[in-house]
């Protein structure tokens, strides 16, 4: 099997700019057919993206496929802040990303203040306030690529390829492989181009990197679906040093994909940390790599979950 990692550290590493992105796409296109998937772009024009165009990459035919398979392909901007994500701690989570506007407001207001008081300009004070504010808005849009994604979203776009490589083609029409553009936005522009998907499975695969415990976190609506839950239970196995939760009690937050559809799971690896509960740290993952077990777990699992569908 192609060792997908390879690619996604090596040769395609950063998908931020346009054309990093596209670059990886004319890759992806020519492997996904190379696997023997009908393969293509689906795009829409969007205000909020900067350049206005989002691009998936849609392998299978999400009208006839039973379950679909997401990913985001593009990698972010570099965080002030080490990035972390608490999904069965959303207050812990939320409590986290207020640091950022607090900070920003704080930094802003000590420096235009010294800078101001130490120039005996207490009128400039407001504006280069409001200058640094902006500057700061600027930076989290429009700042440098973030190198360490190996976790975010690397893995998951792995653990995509590689369930597509394994997959026998008796199944294949039983499963649409999707790779989101820009998160959201090309969640989105998927649910647009396809309605089906409002009342589908859909399976949301992130940072897979790190961690000795595989989450499945069911939406609201798909913790009451048991046909589905029993079917993942049976088809994700623990070994001795991996094991697989589907959580369906208690208050959970992914700020991912899967947010887009009614029916949809988050599916990523997490580790304990004390304070925080199940995290996941991804620019952990850039001092280890991505762990081959987490992704052969996932492999399986999603090949086995896809034959349970078909029967």
């Amino acid at each position: 099997m192609t060792n997908y990692v390879d690619k996604l550290s090596g040769e395609y590493a950063l998908r931020h700019k346009a054309t990093e992105k596209e670059r990886f796409r004319v890759w992806l296109v020519g492997e996904l057919r190379r696997l023997g998937y009908e393969t293509k772009l689906q795009s829409r024009d969007s205000l909020i993206h900067y350049g206005g165009i989002v691009n998936n990459v849609v392998a299978g035919d999400p009208d006839r496929a039973r379950l679909i398979l997401v990913a985001h392909y593009d990698t972010g901007i570099c965080e002030p802040l080490p990035p972390m994500i608490s999904p069965t701690r959303p207050v812990s989570y939320v409590l986290y990303q207020t640091l950022t506007p607090i900070l920003t407001l704080l930094g802003s207001f000590v420096v235009s203040f010294a800078v101001t008081f130490a120039l005996n300009l207490p009128r400039a004070t407001l504006p280069m306030f409001l200058l640094l504010v902006i500057a700061a808005i600027a930076y989290l849009r429009f700042g440098p690529s973030e190198t360490r994604n190996l976790c975010d979203n690397s893995s998951g776009v792995a653990a995509l390829l590689e369930t597509a490589a394994a997959l026998t083609p008796r199944y294949r029409a039983e499963v649409a492989f999707v790779f989101l553009d820009c998160g959201m936005s090309g969640a989105k522009s998927l649910r647009r181009a396809y309605p089906c998907t409002r009342e589908k499975t859909v399976i949301n695969i992130s940072c897979l990197a790190r961690g000795d415990e595989l989450l499945l976190l069911p939406s609201k609506y798909s913790r009451w679906n048991g046909e589905v839950i029993d079917a993942m239970n049976e088809s994700f196995e623990n070994t001795q040093r991996k094991t697989c939760l589907i959580k369906t009690d208690g208050l959970t937050y992914f700020p991912g994909e899967n947010r887009a559809f009614r029916y949809s799971f988050a599916l990523c690896a997490c580790e304990q940390i004390v304070g925080f509960g199940r995290c996941i740290l991804p620019r952990r993952a850039e001092r280890h790599g991505i762990d081959a077990e987490n992704l052969r777990l996932v492999r399986e699992g999603l090949c086995r979950l896809i034959a349970a569908y078909a029967a």
